[in-house]
């Protein structure tokens, strides 16, 4: 038995090894996970996985270049509005002091935990949003999913 440095597809064989274990106790796993692009190039993206009714956001990112233009926000409403479609009750997400906690502030989620000092002067924050269903009448009319296999059926950007 070697103890060795693991290259990128090392880690993502681990990771998917802890997903595969993780999914025999956390049921009904879904992909959440979208990215808006302009002129061909990814310039913004959320990756995410629900579990049972939660989705878990493992990444936010907007190219430098495009921030305070309100992609954040588009991606997490859309988010929101995708898994409150599939029935979803609530999203978490951490973030570092050095990222955008108040960002997250800003768009409803509520500061649920925070280590500080996490590393070095930084803190980490975790947050919680609770997605509220819609009246019968309104989730009706927002339901474009019904004959769509895609999670994400009509989201236009």
């Amino acid at each position: 038995m070697e103890l060795r440095e693991s290259s990128a597809e090392i880690k993502n064989h681990i990771h998917q090894c802890l997903q595969d274990y993780n999914r025999s106790y956390m049921n009904e796993y879904r992909d959440f996970s979208f990215h808006l692009e302009e002129d061909g190039i990814v310039i913004a993206g959320v990756v995410a996985e629900s579990v049972s009714d939660t989705i878990e956001v493992s990444y936010l990112y907007v190219e430098e270049s495009h921030r305070k233009k309100g992609l954040g926000k588009r991606l997490l409403s859309a988010l929101e509005e995708t898994g409150r479609k599939a029935g979803m009750k609530r999203i978490l997400l951490n973030t570092y002091s050095f990222q955008a906690p108040e960002f997250y502030k800003k768009c409803g989620f509520e500061q649920i935990a925070e280590i500080d000092p996490c590393f070095g002067n930084h803190a980490q924050f975790y947050f919680r949003k609770t997605i509220v269903a819609l009246p019968p009448c309104e989730s009706d009319r927002l339901d474009n999913s019904k004959n769509s296999e895609s999670v994400f059926p009509e989201l236009k950007f």
